[in-house]
């Protein structure tokens, strides 16, 4: 009888060849959390700043906000495109200028209204899961302040791309650390 083929260990294999099993409560970091397990962490850690975040949660985060971002972008464009052409149809024809004037300030309108929209109901959780991030490679959340300043937010998704730090565990909610018994002695 053939013995069957060895695999070869590798930290990525042992990590998401088993099946991952969500934490029982929603303090700790979910690893490799699938892309619907992330969205909803993501919403139900709405503004929760303490703990960590898996890579897994992260990106999958980022994967829909980009794909809601994406969709907003293409709606509202056809919005204002429709709203700038019935602008111009509808308009008195004498003066160019202000039909052309009317159409950009109504177009603005319902771009910044759009953007604001789609935008921010997602901000507040898209800082707080980066800033768990940060916290699960043992970094403080106040370097999401680095995205301030020019390229710095890409220095935050190098940092998120990087291993879990044990420990980063010091973030964690004292209501997700095992309590230790106090024995006299």
């Amino acid at each position: 009888m053939p013995r069957p083929a060895l695999i070869a260990w590798s930290p990525m294999h042992t990590v998401y060849d088993a099946p991952a099993h969500e934490p029982a409560t929603l303090d700790l970091p979910f690893y490799g959390a699938s892309f619907g397990a992330s969205v909803r962490r993501f919403f139900r850690k709405y503004a929760v700043f303490t703990g960590r975040a898996s890579r897994s949660e992260f990106w999958w985060a980022m994967l829909f906000q980009y794909i809601v971002g994406t969709i907003a972008g293409a709606v509202l464009t056809v919005v204002v495109i429709a709203v700038m052409a019935s602008v111009i149809v509808g308009a008195d024809q004498t003066d160019p200028a202000a039909t052309v004037l009317e159409a950009t300030v109504a177009s603005t309108v319902v771009m910044v209204v759009g953007l604001a929209a789609f935008t921010l109901p997602l901000l507040l959780p898209s800082i707080a899961v980066t800033v768990r991030r940060l916290h699960d490679t043992n970094r403080s959340g106040w370097w999401y302040l680095i995205s301030l300043i020019p390229f710095g937010g890409y220095a935050l998704y190098v940092f998120a791309a990087l291993e879990t730090d044990a420990a980063g565990s010091r973030f964690d909610s004292q209501r997700s650390l095992p309590q230790l018994e106090h024995t006299a002695s």
